[in-house]
Formats: C-alpha cells, sequence, structure tokens
C-alpha cells in the first residue's frame, strides 16, 4: 500500500494532474499508510491537482475523517 501511495506522490511531483487509487482492497490503515497519505494530500494541494480514492470501506473512510484527512480527497464509489 505504501509503495502505490509513494508512486502517486511522484506521479503528482511529476507534473500529473490527478491519480486515482483503488481500495477495494484495503480492510483498513496503519499509520505509515496515514502518513503517506497526508504527504500525498500536501502534495496535490501544492500542485493543485486531484488525488481520488474509489471503493474506500466505511473503517478506513472513519479513520480518514478522523484526521480531517477527508476533505483533502475524492472520494469514488466501486
Amino acid at each position: 500500500m505504501t509503495t502505490m501511495l509513494q508512486n502517486a506522490i511522484e506521479k503528482l511531483k511529476g507534473g500529473e494532474g490527478e491519480v486515482t487509487l483503488d481500495f477495494a482492497s484495503v480492510p483498513r490503515i496503519d499509520t505509515g499508510v496515514v502518513y503517506a497519505l497526508e504527504e500525498l494530500a500536501g502534495v496535490a494541494a501544492e500542485r493543485s491537482a486531484t488525488v481520488r480514492l474509489r471503493a474506500v470501506n466505511a473503517d478506513v473512510y472513519r479513520v480518514l475523517k478522523q484526521l480531517k484527512l477527508v476533505e483533502r480527497f475524492c472520494f469514488l464509489n466501486g
């Protein structure tokens, strides 16, 4: 998971205007993923880029909401 996030960060740093990450197979996230998501959100904000998270389950969404990260991403169903 963190490798996927690091790849997304590099894409944004390289000039991509948006990235979409599929969370369908992610049942929960740990602190390493949280830190990577915070970094991804920061890079996206610096570059005025969009990060879309697809198929985020309720538990992961709840963690992101508690950490006040949900407003920094776009969420897609399925």
